[in-house]
């Protein structure tokens, strides 16, 4: 009997153990995918589907079968924005993929305004101003630290340092500083705040 609960044991150990190393590879390989993915411009990359404006050119047929064969919620479908998602899973029949594509292409100006602590308006105006047509395509200006918005991310920084007199803040990469921003927002902290408040209170 004593040898035959070791043998479970170990069993179990084993099959642990195997479970584990099969995660852990899953995961390296949607961390290598995902890494591949975000390296693909979305916003010049030729679709099948919509054209260079990202208007959807798809044929109804094969937007109700990809509608149907993904399992989307009619619902959940209500904006042309909402619509682009199913056609970028026509295009790429992959979730990362479109998940990707379509925060790239559906990126907005209000949103990219929280991580530059500026105005919306003020935002369209940097935009107008470098001939920069999408959201997103500003937001990597940053991100890469452009010589085109050198003088908007030493205001970002000031801004921030002002605010929260943090010595790291200087010496921030492009995308590190957007982050920053992004989390210290002072919109984004009180709405963060009002969420956790109104957030039923486990007993």
């Amino acid at each position: 009997m004593k040898s035959f609960c070791i043998l479970i044991i170990a069993f179990l150990s084993y099959t642990s153990t195997f479970a584990q190393e099969i995660n852990e590879k899953m995961l390296r390989e949607k961390d290598a995918k995902i890494d591949s993915l975000i390296k693909i411009d979305f916003l010049s990359y030729k679709y099948k589907y919509l054209d260079e404006n990202f208007k959807i050119t798809i044929p109804k047929e094969v937007y109700e079968k990809t509608f149907l064969e993904y399992k989307f919620y009619p619902e959940s479908i209500k904006t042309h924005k909402d619509s682009i998602i199913v056609v970028l899973m026509a295009e790429f029949k992959d979730e990362d993929a479109s998940r990707i594509a379509s925060l790239r292409i559906n990126y907005s100006w209000k949103r990219l305004s929280y991580y530059l602590w500026m105005q919306e308006d003020e935002v369209l105006e940097l935009a107008k101003k470098l001939n920069v047509k999408m959201p997103y395509r500003l937001k990597e200006l940053f991100e890469k630290n452009d010589p085109k918005v050198k003088s908007e991310i030493l205001q970002l920084k000031d801004k921030l340092y002002l605010k929260l007199e943090m010595e790291e803040i200087k010496k921030m990469s492009g995308n590190e500083l957007l982050n920053f921003a992004f989390k210290h927002n002072p919109e984004i902290v009180n709405l963060r705040n009002n969420h956790n408040k109104n957030r039923p209170q486990k007993k």
